[in-house]
């Protein structure tokens, strides 16, 4: 488990620099996105010894299917399809980037430790949705945490947590702009390391 704080920025980019430089397949990736997508957004933006071969999402207006440049996306409600097109597939890793669905235990089963979670909080505290205000408005276990998924909600071996100071941001908003960068910075760093 790795834990960062703002000024360890640059030696963890010099790690993933050293890491990345010694790997030479890339890895086949899926990322299971929501109605923003832009965690999604930015993982195709930081490819580097990953590849996204699949977007998937529940969100059929979700503001990421605007761009132009995306790779395949599956625009589904049906778990099942969803589960036959990543056997298809076989994928290196899957992501779950916004995606505010519960991943069934079925899937979870046939790819267990190859699906990752962004959760908006310090897990174990608030699990679940709204997990960024709940927290931001507690003062409490504010930040990230990258997970590996298991089929109890927002639980597993937790790979990175970044600890946000809530007292530094006057509203919520503020806040979650802060917490934005986070996840755009460290899930890319995490997919790439892993």
């Amino acid at each position: 488990t790795f834990f960062f704080q703002p000024s360890t920025f640059s030696l963890f980019s010099q790690f993933l620099d050293t890491i990345s430089s010694k790997r030479s397949k890339l890895k086949r990736i899926v990322v299971f996105f929501g109605k923003g997508g832009s965690n999604f957004l930015n993982i195709i933006k930081n490819q580097t010894n990953f590849e996204v071969v699949l977007g998937v999402t529940n969100h059929k207006n979700s503001q990421a299917l605007k761009y132009k440049s995306l790779p395949p996306i599956l625009i589904s409600q049906d778990h099942k399809e969803i589960f036959n097109k990543l056997k298809e597939i076989n994928p290196d890793l899957i992501v779950l980037a916004g995606y505010l669905r519960i991943v069934p235990e079925f899937i979870i089963n046939e790819f267990k430790g190859k699906i990752i979670n962004l959760h908006p909080s310090i897990l174990p505290h608030f699990k679940g949705l709204n997990a960024d205000k709940e927290s931001f408005k507690a003062k409490k276990a504010c930040g990230i945490t990258i997970h590996y998924a298991d089929i109890e909600l927002d639980s597993g071996e937790i790979i990175l947590q970044y600890h946000i100071n809530p007292e530094n941001f006057n509203s919520f908003e503020e806040y979650h702009k802060e917490l934005k960068k986070a996840e755009h910075k460290f899930l890319p760093a995490v997919i790439e390391l892993i």
